[in-house]
């Protein structure tokens, strides 16, 4: 978990370098497209423009994100941060898409195009700016876990690509009665595209909501197994409300014959040290188990067999307790997302335990894996 004074400073320094370096390379491109005439080079040009009203759009998202929650909404606005990625993604997208007409009209209509060796030079110092900037953003990005710097050097990585192929259209062109600028243009405006729609599909899916990282379980799981007499970690569910703000619930194992405060403490301890190590606040939901007697081991084995051989859905179970007294026995199921009907799968996972274990009666929830 970054430090909010150190994220503050790495965002800004980054988005404010990369509104110099696009303007100072928007303004030479636009002038070389100009005189040279070429279509690619204006468009070119103009992507860098978007891409310079797009490091502003990251700044005023990221101080809108840094407002203190409120009564209207008390887990912040560090969303924000998202929805402004998404209105970059969506500015890089309406730009590649105007130039790809702009193009298409150029190869119906070609012109000539002229270029000179100091032209083709700094349009390759661009191109050196631009693979600077996306080596900066993407590592920025991920030290301080911003999506929209992370977009941002994914768009500067296409636009140095873009530009390369401006370059070699505009060399062509010199040789050639064929629209090559208008066919650049095309691919420039492809890149474009594709930069801003694979930046759209990963921010829509960071705001959706992502299972968990199997690191992110597995450190999870090792820390609540740290503080017995709690242990197991099912269930999982985390939610983000912008880079610095976690919350997660889960569910623990706890022995039926555990004393209150002493799951208490173990539940308080784990929660603090999720906190300090994942930045993550996590409340625990309780599955009282007798699994130490070795009668109960030896049921769970044999139901977990049962509920496999009759779908091979089902991957797991867990908070498994028989009540010996009334013979009642109940439990979790975890299944994959490949089944639709639940109350058919429960229906036939009831009917195979009932004649598997003809003296208990049954009870399960069904659990989608969460992680």
């Amino acid at each position: 978990m970054v430090e909010e004074g150190i994220r503050n400073k790495v965002l800004k320094r980054t988005a404010l370098t990369g509104i110099a370096s696009n303007a100072f390379i928007a303004v030479l491109k636009l002038a070389i497209g100009l005189i040279s005439g070429s279509v690619a080079i204006v468009s070119d040009a103009a992507n860098n423009l978007s891409d310079m009203l797009s490091s502003i759009v990251t700044i005023v998202g990221f101080n809108a994100a840094k407002r203190r929650p409120t009564h209207s909404h008390p887990l912040g606005f560090g969303r924000m941060e998202y929805i402004s990625a998404l209105f970059v993604a969506f500015l890089v997208i309406f730009t590649g898409a105007s130039f790809f007409r702009t193009s298409v009209d150029r190869i119906l209509e070609p012109s000539p195009v002229y270029v000179s060796i100091p032209m083709v030079l700094i349009l390759v110092v661009t191109i050196l700016v631009k693979i600077a900037l996306w080596r900066i953003n993407i590592r920025s990005g991920r030290m301080i876990e911003s999506e929209a710097l992370s977009a941002s050097g994914s768009d500067a990585l296409s636009d140095a690509l873009a530009t390369t192929v401006t370059i070699i259209a505009a060399i062509a062109s010199q040789f050639t009665a064929l629209p090559i600028d208008g066919i650049a243009g095309i691919i420039v405006s492809i890149f474009i595209l594709y930069s801003g729609i694979t930046s759209v599909v990963g921010t829509v899916s960071t705001i959706v909501g992502e299972r968990p990282t199997k690191d992110t379980v597995k450190l999870l799981r090792s820390i609540i197994n740290s503080h017995p007499p709690i242990s197991g970690g099912y269930d999982i569910q985390i939610h983000t409300y912008g880079p610095s703000r976690s919350i997660g619930t889960c569910n623990v194992e706890v022995p039926s014959d555990a004393l209150s405060e002493e799951v208490y403490d173990a539940m308080t301890d784990a929660q603090e040290e999720i906190l300090e190590k994942m930045g993550i606040y996590m409340t625990f939901g309780m599955y009282a188990v007798n699994t130490k007697n070795p009668v109960v081991q030896l049921m769970r084995q044999e139901v977990l067999k049962v509920l496999k051989a009759n779908s091979s859905a089902v991957l797991s179970i867990h908070g498994f307790h028989v009540h010996f007294e009334d013979s009642r026995v109940h439990f979790d199921v975890v299944i994959d997302f490949s089944v639709t009907d639940l109350a058919s799968f429960r229906e036939k996972e009831q009917k195979a335990l009932e004649e598997a274990f003809p003296t208990y009666r049954f009870s399960f929830n069904i659990d989608p894996d969460y992680a």
